[in-house]
């Protein structure tokens, strides 16, 4: 099989992959509507009961529910603004000669300090020349993805790094020396160009990761901890002050959680801690607290919960991160009965809101 013929195969799989997360979405909130929708006829019987008891009132309550449907209206379309709110494909390109790139606006050609092109920005993603010219290798940049974005990289070895939302990494225009290093804070998929001669490093603030030719994660979002889930391959992970603490090996499947001075690892379900590079997330069992911290980095919203209790219930399905954030609160709160409101500039969760 030739590498169009892989290419094909691997869109095919993409293609049914999605399919049947969408059909398992849908099917998922039909559940949920389906019990609803019993209940919310019964209460709208009692409810008409209840209007028919105070028709002597109809007049003043016409012009009373006049004046609050417009009132709702306009609370609506205010409440509404941040569940309207899309993750996008943006970042800003800090280069070593001072100047800074917005990558959402245009696609564009990044130039060093000499005047050399060294990279091309293109259909959203930014990707770095293979180089032999020693002119253009000086110097490192800063790829600054803000909450509310993400955004793709190739590096000049080849290897490819989705940097996910609130995430910054520093790495050379071209890897010279014995070594790759790179360093991350925030959230990043790497696919490492296979070099074993030159293994590949990812420092960050609280662990390092060395490989020569893998996929994998690194999460730094969590206070005073690394975590790095693999994909595929091996990996190497140390603590900060590297073999000095000590370093333990990964195999596919498995999940390091680095701190200052331990290393802990643990079986995983791979595409929970992956799936968001694909466009969704995927959840089995997972709490509602580590589902909104990640929302809240992809929507750029604050959410805040008004019972401590509501942040272990649980959730199981998926959610597309290429829809608005009004989707995404629709589905937790028929699963794990909550209610999102806007409150200013943050929403609340608290117990689902009775209907009457």
């Amino acid at each position: 099989m030739n590498q169009e013929d892989n290419n094909k195969t691997e869109k095919n799989l993409i293609t049914l992959l999605n399919w049947y997360r969408l059909k398992r979405v849908n099917e998922f909130v039909a559940q949920c509507d389906e019990a609803q929708a019993w209940e919310s006829i019964q209460q709208r019987i009692c409810h008409r009961k209840r209007i028919r008891m105070y028709t002597y009132w109809s007049s003043t309550a016409a012009a009373c529910l006049l004046i609050a449907a417009f009132s709702f209206y306009t609370l609506t379309e205010y409440e509404q603004s941040l569940f309207a709110h899309r993750g996008e494909q943006k970042a800003t390109l800090f280069v070593n000669n001072g100047e800074s790139y917005d990558l959402l606006s245009q696609d564009k050609s990044i130039f060093n300090a000499n005047g050399m092109q060294v990279a091309q920005n293109t259909e959203k993603e930014l990707r770095y020349d293979t180089q032999t010219n020693t002119q253009k290798n000086i110097g490192k940049h800063i790829l600054n993805v803000p909450r509310g974005g993400e955004y793709k990289l190739v590096l000049s070895d080849g290897t490819r790094v989705h940097a996910n939302a609130e995430s910054r990494l520093t790495y050379p225009v071209s890897f010279t020396g014995s070594k790759r290093e790179v360093y991350l804070t925030g959230e990043a998929l790497f696919e490492v160009a296979k070099d074993t001669l030159h293994p590949f490093i990812v420092h960050t603030p609280y662990g390092i990761v060395e490989v020569v030719g893998t996929r994998f994660n690194v999460n730094t979002y969590e206070k005073n901890q690394t975590t790095v889930t693999l994909e595929e391959g091996a990996v190497k992970v140390y603590c900060e002050d590297k073999k000095e603490k000590g370093q333990k090996s990964l195999s596919p499947g498995e999940q390091a959680i680095i701190q200052a001075k331990t290393i802990n690892t643990q079986p995983v379900q791979v595409q929970e801690y992956t799936s968001w590079a694909n466009g969704v997330y995927e959840y089995t069992d997972t709490s509602l607290e580590t589902i909104v911290q990640q929302l809240s980095r992809w929507y750029n919203v604050n959410m805040t919960f008004t019972n401590p209790q509501l942040r272990e219930r649980k959730f199981a399905g998926v959610i597309f991160r290429d829809q608005p954030l009004q989707k995404a609160v629709d589905i937790l709160s028929k699963v794990s009965n909550v209610y999102f409101r806007q409150k200013g500039n943050i929403i609340e969760i608290t117990e689902n809101r009775p209907q009457y």
